[in-house]
């Protein structure tokens, strides 16, 4: 008898043990899916914030690089339209029975002494994303053509900046011997003084030393015009690419 209630009780228990092991099973399974179902939230919440710092950092790169392309398009043109004029100051000189007169009329009363050719480009955004990391964001495309564009962007500064040093430099140079039409200038054109020292300067000297000014001045503007057509294009193709996207 008491045989008999030992074999029932074992009967249950392993009953209930075979109960049990579904039902650790059915749990596991049941917090193995529960995982599976949070991190693909997790996933998708997380691509979702991801796409939308991604757009707003095409809007920024897009305000960013269009007024990039503003700026060249505008220095582009005023190279142009001074390295123009230069030409037509050549022009003159060659055909000029008394050339040193004529250079220095033009030195006088007719060169521009400034020189513009260094562009502040907007580099914010390009900025944040590679201290944040986040420029990874982007598809590899993008990232290759932002870099080309601004390590380009860095190689026309380098290049302008020494440029129109030496054309300070010479400027600098040039204002110690002869008056010229600028802001606080004491000898302005015009003036008995100016007069005065215009009248006992060397036309032979004055002309080689002007000449030297229109070198350098050319000299950076051809080197501008080397890099700018290049940036300017690549930076409009980017423009467009990003704006693809952000539709």
């Amino acid at each position: 008898m008491i045989n008999f209630f030992k074999s029932i009780r074992k009967d249950q228990m392993e009953n209930n043990k075979g109960k049990y092991l579904k039902y650790a099973i059915g749990e596991i399974v049941l917090v193995v899916v529960g995982i599976l179902i949070a991190l693909q939230l997790n996933n998708l919440n997380e691509r979702h914030k991801n796409k939308n710092l991604v757009n707003n950092y095409i809007e920024n790169l897009i305000e960013n690089l269009s007024m990039d392309s503003i700026n060249i398009g505008i220095a582009i043109r005023n190279i142009e339209e001074d390295l123009k004029n230069i030409e037509n100051f050549e022009d003159r000189v060659v055909k000029s029975v008394n050339p040193l007169d004529t250079i220095l009329r033009i030195a006088r009363y007719e060169y521009n002494f400034k020189i513009s050719v260094n562009i502040d480009y907007a580099k914010e955004t390009y900025g944040i994303l590679n201290t944040t990391g986040h420029l990874a964001l982007f598809t590899p495309d993008v990232i290759q053509d932002l870099n080309e564009i601004y390590n380009l962007q860095e190689k026309a500064v380098f290049n302008t900046n020494i440029t129109i040093q030496n054309y300070l430099n010479n400027l600098s140079f040039y204002s110690r011997k002869y008056p010229f039409t600028f802001k606080n200038n004491l000898i302005k054109n015009g003036t008995v003084a100016a007069d005065k020292v215009w009248n006992n300067i060397s036309l032979l000297n004055h002309a080689t030393e002007f000449n030297s000014l229109i070198i350098t001045k050319s000299d950076s503007y051809r080197l501008s015009l080397d890099i700018l057509p290049i940036i300017r294009d690549k930076t409009n193709n980017l423009l467009d690419k990003l704006r693809n996207q952000k539709k």
